[in-house]
C-alpha cells in the first residue's frame, strides 16, 4: 500500500513548485478574493458535512481542509495537463472547467504555466461571464439583480484583482485603507481571465 507521500506525488508531479506557489503575495489575495468566499458560501449551504468521496462528517469540513483540497485538486488537473502534453508534443488540449478554477490565474492554468516552463503556451476563456462570476462567491446582491438574466453591466464585471506590494502588504497592520489603496502601494493586478466570450454582446451594457 502506498503511505500518505507516494499518494500526494501520485497527484503533484512537482512539490517544490507547488510549494512555492502558494508563498507569492498575489496568491494571498487570490485566497481571500476566491477561495475563502467559496468556503464560506458552501457552509452556509450545508455542503461541507460530506467529503468529494461521500464520506460524512460529525463536523463541518474547516477551512483549512477546504483549501487543502481546493488547491490539490487544481495542482492534481494542471499536472495531468502538463504530462498530457509532454507525451503529446504536437497535441491540443481543451480542459471544461468551473471558472472557479481558472479566474484570476492562480487556479489550473497558473500552476499549467508554471509546470510547463514555457515549453507548453496556453490561454484562459471564460463563457457569457457575469458579474457574479468575477467576484466573491455569496455576493447576493450582485446575483439578485442578475437573477432575470435581463441585461448584464459590463462594468460591473471584476476584471482585475489588485494585490499590494509584498513589503508593504508585511507593514499594512494599522494603515487605514485610504493608504492601503493609494497606488504606491500596488504590487500588481491579476486578470480575470485571457479571453471572455459572450454569446450576445447585446446583453452587456457598456457606460
Amino acid at each position: 500500500a502506498l503511505n500518505a507521500k507516494d499518494r500526494l506525488f501520485r497527484y503533484v508531479i512537482d512539490p517544490v513548485g507547488f510549494a512555492e506557489f502558494a508563498k507569492a503575495e498575489e496568491f494571498s489575495e487570490y485566497v481571500n478574493y476566491v477561495i475563502q468566499p467559496s468556503y464560506n458560501l458552501h457552509l452556509q449551504m450545508g455542503l461541507l458535512r460530506t467529503t468529494m468521496s461521500g464520506k460524512q462528517l460529525e463536523e463541518p469540513m474547516s477551512f483549512r481542509n477546504f483549501f487543502s483540497g481546493r488547491i490539490l485538486w487544481d495542482e492534481a488537473m494542471a499536472s495531468a495537463a502538463s504530462t498530457w502534453c509532454a507525451n503529446n508534443p504536437d497535441g491540443l488540449m481543451f480542459g471544461l472547467v468551473g471558472a472557479d478554477h481558472v479566474k484570476f490565474g492562480k487556479g489550473i492554468n497558473g500552476r499549467f504555466e508554471r509546470l510547463a516552463k514555457g515549453k507548453y503556451s496556453s490561454a484562459t476563456l471564460i463563457l457569457n461571464p457575469t458579474g457574479t462570476d468575477s467576484r466573491p462567491a455569496g455576493n447576493m446582491n450582485t446575483m439578485i439583480e442578475e437573477s432575470s438574466r435581463e441585461k448584464l453591466y459590463a462594468q460591473r464585471l471584476t476584471l482585475q484583482l489588485r494585490y499590494l506590494d509584498e513589503g508593504i502588504s508585511k507593514k499594512s497592520v494599522g494603515a487605514t485603507e485610504k493608504e492601503l489603496r493609494a497606488p504606491q502601494t500596488t504590487g500588481g493586478v491579476l486578470a480575470f481571465s485571457d479571453y471572455i466570450v459572450v454569446n450576445n454582446a447585446g446583453d452587456y451594457i457598456v457606460g
